[in-house]
């Protein structure tokens, strides 16, 4: 065999393993959640982490999302909430929320009519375990889907 092809099958084994190690994906154990967990994974994607407490974090990147973890650790919950313009009429709201609710499938959307708010909830699962970076990736889909619904509300209902 010439040097140059082992040299080369070498190469290609070399690669292999290369890719497969810097591809691989560290599954956390639902165990392991915790907000300190949350707070050093965001902070590692270069989110700002505004709050952490026993129960969620508080995160901002373009809105600020509050991240709570189950008591069971078999999700963590995405949610938002954001008031509606004063005299929004309780029909127009529930009009809004149908229809973010048919066309966002993302995110869940309700709303509180003693705050005159509109709630957004999404949850990502971790109870067999969950990937740092699925979970950021999930989170960035909730915040699109933010995005999505205030260019949804074409009567401008959303403060």
């Amino acid at each position: 065999m010439k040097p140059t092809t082992l040299l080369s099958k070498l190469a290609i084994v070399f690669l292999f393993f290369l890719g497969t190690t810097a591809f691989s994906q560290n599954l956390v154990p639902a165990e392991n959640l915790t907000p300190a967990l949350l707070k050093q994974t965001f902070e590692n994607a270069y989110i700002k982490v505004l709050e952490t407490q026993n129960e969620f974090i508080k995160v901002q990147d373009t809105y600020d999302v509050f991240i709570d973890v189950d008591p069971s650790k078999r999700y963590v919950c995405f949610s938002s909430s954001y008031s509606l313009v004063a005299g929004t009429s309780q029909k127009d709201a529930l009009e809004l929320m149908n229809q973010l609710n048919t066309e966002i499938i993302l995110v869940k959307s309700y709303y509180i009519e003693k705050n005159n708010s509109i709630n957004y909830i999404a949850y990502f699962w971790t109870e067999r375990g969950f990937n740092p970076q699925s979970m950021i990736s999930a989170f960035k889909m909730y915040v699109s889907a933010l995005t999505l619904s205030l260019q949804k509300d074409s009567k401008k209902l959303i403060k």
